[in-house]
């Protein structure tokens, strides 16, 4: 398949006087939709990237001393560095600032800490990056409403990505206190589905709907050649991404039983207990990948899955990941997410008592809807980011 986007990114005049203070997940550490899109504007502007700590409290597990390990690493480096992310050349990155902070927030002494010690960093930063230009705030956390009342930002932005309040291991409570405060005062909420933009879009000053872009080509014709699943016996049902709470497991050994001659792959970090999956000798569970090389090993699946559970924690996301995967040219099959639904006939829909004999039949019969490249073609993340920092510079 081929893909020709329907537009480059065009950015708006006003980005020469802006500097842009972002609050997300780390530089460089995946691919979020954030980064795909201040990836295109970091050639036209500025941008002060602020890496947090996670939302979850930490549990004593491998995953998490892991990533308390790279957190504290990266306090004990400079507060402000430029970063490199993937593929971009270091003129093209931003400025990254790495906080001290706590991972608590259900306290109140712990938030007024932070605050604290947010704010006093931040200042500093912006004080060197950029000097006298216009500031606009973006975050993609709850976490920062402290931010969103500071004078010094002449507009800010919560780009709304998911419901925290759901999230496994995170205070829903907490997360529901702290992200009210943010979408009330926020000049725009813009959100990535339309579960998030109609539980937040009323409360906030002005919301839009932006759902997520893909990088059709660099899907549809991977360069170098897969390393983790070359000797993968065929055919192949896969999924990348992490491994968590909101994997239907049942569903990865149903298929595993029902289909002893196909290899179900489940590619990316693990953050979940994998031990019942793990007795399949036909589920393979080969770890994370770089995400220049993730386009390579999804070209070795035949059917592309996405088998979360459907419940509270999953009814309001938008996967970054059933665009790339449509741009595979493979079939997909997805269990009932209200995003998923949103896509057919492009997104093969099936509920978990139908979803191992959707998957056979995508296996027998792989070819795309009508209208796919079509579709994607205007799904670019050029095309999101225009839109995006058209709202954020020139207000909507």
């Amino acid at each position: 398949m081929s893909y020709t986007a329907s537009r480059v990114f065009t950015p708006p005049s006003a980005l020469r006087d802006t500097v842009f203070v972002v609050f997300s997940d780390d530089w460089g550490r995946h691919p979020s939709s954030c980064q795909h899109l201040f990836r295109r504007v970091l050639p036209h502007t500025d941008v002060l990237w602020v890496n947090t700590v996670g939302l979850r409290e930490p549990r004593l597990t491998w995953y998490d001393l892991k990533r308390g390990t790279e957190v504290i690493a990266g306090w004990l480096r400079p507060r402000t560095v430029a970063d490199s992310a993937g593929p971009l050349p270091p003129s093209r990155t931003p400025r990254v600032l790495r906080p001290f902070m706590l991972p608590f927030f259900q306290w109140g002494w712990a938030s007024a800490l932070n605050r604290r010690l947010l704010t006093r960093a931040l200042h500093r930063a912006m004080q060197d990056v950029a000097p006298g230009k216009r500031q606009i705030l973006v975050s993609t956390l709850p976490i920062a409403g402290f931010a969103f009342r500071d004078a010094a930002f002449a507009r800010t932005i919560y780009y709304c990505v998911d419901d925290f309040t759901t999230w496994p291991g995170v205070s829903g409570e907490t997360m529901l206190k702290l992200e009210a405060e943010v979408v009330e005062a926020c000049d725009l909420l813009v959100a990535t589905s339309t579960a998030l933009l109609e539980s937040r879009g009323p409360r906030a000053r002005a919301s839009r709907l932006l759902t997520h872009g893909v990088d059709a080509d660099r899907f549809a014709h991977p360069t170098g050649t897969s390393t983790h699943l070359a000797d993968v016996r065929p055919p192949v049902i896969g999924m990348f991404g992490v491994i968590d709470a909101r994997l239907d497991a049942s569903l990865v050994m149903a298929l595993a039983r029902a289909m002893p001659e196909a290899t179900i792959v489940l590619l990316g970090p693990v953050d979940r207990d994998v031990r019942d999956l793990a007795t399949w000798s036909n589920v393979r569970l080969p770890g994370a990948v770089p995400y220049d090389a993730l386009p390579a090993e999804a070209a070795r699946f035949d059917v592309c899955i996405l088998q979360y559970v459907v419940d509270a924690s999953t009814t309001s996301i938008n996967p970054l990941k059933l665009k790339e995967y449509l741009a595979t040219g493979k079939p997909v099959v997805s269990t009932p997410l209200p995003e998923a639904e949103r896509l057919r006939p492009f997104v093969r829909v099936a509920a978990a008592d139908a979803f191992v004999d959707a998957v056979a039949a995508a296996l027998r019969d792989p070819t795309p809807a009508p209208g796919l490249e079509a579709f994607l073609a205007d799904e670019s993340w050029d095309a999101k980011a225009s839109q995006f920092f058209d709202w954020a510079v020139n207000g909507v």
